[in-house]
């Protein structure tokens, strides 16, 4: 090498990841990445330990990290392309074999499988009920779809609805949830979590959650949602403290492959861990919450085909493994062809700074040139209108007071977006139909500063489509979130194909949520508040039977 220091930057989840490289003449001696907007609780895991894997192994074949793949690949392009500044080849640091270590035989009273914020509700509960606790996770951090969300709850009667004097029930909270799941919903489960989630949120805090600014979300009027103000890392963080101070064992990047059964019941878990070693637990109880089936695009085909193809922003540790290993010991379950949907322009992450444009309320046509939808309305209804519609893709249309062609220049480049000066010429360059389209044009621009007539969109909204250029950018339904899973009772349990109870095992979370809901999402937070709520009831449960 020629000896110096070296700076490049590879693209990450968020955006780029800046990376310093020291060499001498022979070796790397530091690796520093100086700069990135990577997900806190993720990012961590990737840039503490890689650098100096680097260095001490001088490779760029280090550890695989488990669910941070896109981080941990940008790092090493980046340091890749400061090799070569430094006349290196970095394909000569690339072959690398790690031992593999010795089987392991572990014991617990309770194993939860999955570390989102179910698994780590079950776990702390578990544990402060008196249990030997053993937590696995897939991936190399914990969180699951969690750490990468808004990081909002939602609920009723809590300490922050009685500050602002609001008014609400539980009886309200699970009319609301029962009738946004048109019906479909158990209200037995929805009051469970509803009476508890005020007493959820206060067990957040007290585990040193920041939460506050409370508001509405959903369809309804009543503000019940607050959230950490840091995104899901608001919340996963600080609970990670309290598995540690506690000294609950935790093991990453060690999947669980299937239960462990003796005459019907269920003792224990196997798993493997990253390096291909077995990793068997014997325990008395079994608390799956593995989260969701949405980064497996089989089980969306099978049970939420409305969402097959789809782009998916979740973890990708939802690969609905709790779900596959309840059945093989006789689950039932409960699917409704349902996911929690969104919208993005390019198939990067939720974090994505470009991906913030598609929240904009102007005007969305389909790829005829068709205004399909109300532009502000709650993101799951907008997603599922994107969905019926059928198309492929869609556009938002920008006049020239909305969007320039220099903001979304990169946009433009990689072909998420285009520009024009005249709408016809937008027309051409997007494929929509000219005649279709401009009467599109024409119509919303009628219903400018007036109630919408066509879609309910609020007059303070239609703000119509004014002069060029004009910038479409393009927009795709994604999934941030499955609606379905393992059947449960009110005490978590799992619950086989008759109804019964299967012994010893419960489940909670994302992988348990199919009675909860519908086919619509019905408001931020929720969720998160469901997965807390029913991961402390499991966990209660399991340490108790």
């Amino acid at each position: 090498y020629t000896p110096g220091e070296y700076t490049a930057t590879a693209q990450g989840n968020n955006g780029p990841v800046e990376v310093k490289v020291t060499l001498d003449a022979d070796r790397i001696t530091a690796v520093e990445v100086t700069k990135h907007s990577e997900t806190p609780g993720i990012f961590e895991t990737v840039f503490d330990t890689l650098p100096q894997q680097i260095v001490e192994r001088q490779t760029l074949a280090p550890d695989t990290i488990t669910g941070a793949t896109v981080s941990r690949q940008a790092l090493l392009d980046a340091v890749a392309d400061a090799i070569v500044q430094a006349g290196g080849n970095p394909e000569a640091l690339k072959d690398s074999t790690a031992p593999v270590a010795e089987d392991e035989a572990l014991t617990a009273d309770v194993v939860v499988v999955g570390g989102g914020a179910a698994g780590i509700a079950a776990a702390l509960e578990a544990h402060d009920a008196g249990a030997k606790v053993i937590l696995l996770e897939k991936l190399a951090h914990l969180g699951g779809n969690t750490l990468i969300s808004g990081g909002l709850i939602y609920g009723t009667g809590h300490t922050f609805q009685k500050e602002a004097g609001v008014e609400d029930s539980v009886e309200a909270l699970v009319e609301y949830w029962y009738n946004r799941s048109g019906g479909t919903a158990d209200k037995a489960l929805l009051t469970l979590v509803a009476e508890k989630s005020a007493d959820t949120i206060a067990w957040l805090v007290d585990n040193g959650v920041v939460l506050g600014n409370l508001g509405t979300a959903g369809i309804s009027p009543v503000p019940r949602m607050v959230g950490t103000g840091k995104g899901g890392g608001g919340f996963i963080l600080p609970l990670t403290e309290k598995l540690a101070e506690r000294g609950i064992a935790v093991k990453l990047e060690t999947p669980a492959t299937h239960l462990l059964t003796e005459e019907g019941r269920i003792v224990g878990v196997q798993a493997q861990a990253k390096d291909g070693h077995k990793v068997t637990v014997r325990s008395a109880r079994v608390v799956l919450a593995t989260g969701g089936f949405d980064a497996s695009e089989q089980m969306k085909r099978k049970y939420a085909p409305c969402a097959s193809g789809e782009v998916c922003f979740s973890s990708p540790g939802n690969e609905g493994d709790g779900i596959r290993m309840a059945q093989e010991v006789g689950a039932a379950t409960v699917f409704k062809d349902s996911v929690i949907g969104l919208r993005a322009t390019r198939p990067t992450s939720f974090g994505d700074p470009a991906n913030g444009l598609v929240w904009s309320p102007v005007l969305l046509v389909n790829a005829k040139g068709e205004r399909i939808l109300n532009e502000a309305v709650d993101y799951p209804i907008y997603h599922s209108k994107l969905v019926q519609d059928g198309s492929s893709h869609f556009y938002l249309i920008f006049d020239a007071t909305q969007a320039t062609a220099e903001q979304v220049a990169e946009l433009i480049d990689q072909g998420f977006a285009f520009t024009a000066d005249t709408l016809e010429a937008l027309a051409a360059k997007t494929f929509m139909d000219e005649g279709i389209f401009l009467n599109t044009v024409r119509r919303y621009n009628e219903l400018k500063g007036t109630p919408d007539a066509d879609f309910g969109k609020d007059a303070a909204l239609m703000t119509g489509v004014g002069e060029g250029p004009y910038v479409a950018l393009r927009v795709i339904p994604t999934t941030i979130g499955t609606m379905g899973g393992i059947k449960i009772d009110l005490d978590m349990r799992v619950l086989d194909t008759n109804g019964a109870p299967i012994d010893n095992l419960f489940a909670a979370g994302a992988c348990a949520n199919g009675d909860f809901f519908g086919r619509e999402y019905p408001a931020s937070g929720t969720s998160i508040q469901m997965c807390f709520t029913t991961g402390r009831i499991a966990g209660k449960n399991a340490a108790a039977k």
